[in-house]
């Protein structure tokens, strides 16, 4: 491809910063002493080839310049200069591509429920991973953690490739700083990184029919019943079908191995695998009795024949350290009573009871000690009463 077939109307809105952190990162030194309109840079393995990046927006002919000098870094990595334009395009990002290889995709377009479910799929994986870097668990009953989602909000979906059909997703370094891990990558690195590692392991035990230990969230922290089950929803149709997924570093923070890009292939075991495992990491452990405290917000009990008192189901809003959490019980007619006076006069109730995660609306079961708290204080301590 020719610099002056790359759109110069997408070109002209590189910037000369992007053009420059993408160079070093590959390794391309700056030349000291030229100094103007231009930058220029030695080639890491070629120190007599340079690349010359124009440095003023203004100019007539930054359009052409700029795409000359992405011919220049296509050619020095081996990538289609249209692959680093969009790179270029994107504010730091890793760049993670979802390709299937199918009969439905040999033409490079997909049927709309396919890749209705392939989008949310890959949304979901993504939630997934970033509450895993988050914390990592077999199964995470509700992912609604503000850090996930804010991530999956700054995601960028790319345009599908030529030849099959590739869903590209742009994932922004800038977040948090807090969120940083230990060696200071940022948290989409940390995301990418561990969705990296999890489809490779397993790919693994797909290769080695060989699953128990993808339980085990100390070996694998990024495998949980959530994102396999969102795997599921990529699964391309056809036996020799398979899903290509790859992710292309961001040139200003390019592991600490210097590796650009990293592939791995999802045949049609790996699925298998995953919907084996799948109920595995799901598995609920033996309930726990614990103590909810909570305000009243429906009452849908009725008088039953042997007792003109309501009884029955009422919702919750249980206080939680992470969110609020929606729930119901069925309560005897004394209990639905004590809602009733919380209800009308908004004061907030304490219980204990086994919570049952469930799509939809949690249910509370084995309701006991039902009764309205009132909070008060002294100078001396906390003092929580209940009647």
């Amino acid at each position: 491809m020719r610099p002056d077939q790359l759109p110069e109307s997408l070109t002209r809105l590189v910037s000369p910063r992007a053009v420059r952190v993408y160079a070093e990162g590959l390794g391309w030194q700056r030349v000291e002493g030229v100094n103007g309109t231009i930058a220029a840079f030695r080639n890491p393995t070629s120190p007599l080839r340079q690349l010359i990046v124009p440095l003023d927006e203004r100019l007539d002919d930054y359009a052409l310049r700029t795409a000359e000098a992405i011919e220049r870094l296509a050619e020095f990595e081996k990538r289609s200069p249209r692959e680093v334009l969009n790179h270029l395009l994107l504010s730091p990002s890793d760049v993670l591509s979802f390709g299937e290889v199918s009969p439905d995709a040999e033409a490079g377009d997909l049927p709309l429920d396919h890749a209705v479910r392939m989008v949310d799929g890959t949304r979901k994986i993504l939630l997934s991973e970033a509450h895993s870097v988050l914390v990592p668990q077999p199964y995470h009953p509700r992912m609604s953690r503000s850090e996930a989602e804010e991530f999956v909000a700054r995601c960028r979906l790319g345009q599908a490739e030529p030849g099959s059909f590739v869903l590209t997703v742009a994932c922004p370094l800038d977040v948090k700083a807090d969120l940083l891990g230990p060696e200071g990558e940022p948290f989409a690195r940390r995301v990418t990184s561990l969705l990296m590692d999890s489809l490779e392991a397993l790919a693994h035990a797909a290769d080695r029919m060989q699953i128990d230990d993808l339980t085990d969230t100390t070996r694998h922290p990024g495998i949980s019943a959530n994102l396999c089950e969102a795997l599921l929803l990529l699964r391309p149709s056809g036996e020799r079908s398979r899903l290509n997924v790859t992710v292309s570093w961001s040139r200003a923070l390019l592991p600490a191995n210097h590796e650009r890009k990293r592939a791995v292939a999802l045949r049609q075991e790996v699925f298998d695998v995953a919907e084996a495992v799948a109920p595995r990491l799901r598995a609920v452990p033996k309930p726990t009795i614990d103590h909810f405290f909570a305000y009243v917000d429906e009452l849908r009990g009725q008088p039953t024949r042997n007792d003109p008192r309501p009884s029955g189901e009422v919702r919750f809003t249980i206080f939680d350290q992470e969110a609020d959490i929606r729930a119901k019980a069925d309560l005897n007619a004394h209990d639905y009573t004590i809602a009733a006076e919380a209800h009308l006069n908004r004061r907030v109730v304490g219980f204990q009871g086994v919570l049952e995660r469930v799509p939809r609306l949690n249910r509370i079961k084995d309701v006991t000690s039902f009764a309205i708290v009132a909070f008060g204080w002294s100078e001396d301590s906390d003092q929580t009463q209940t009647r």
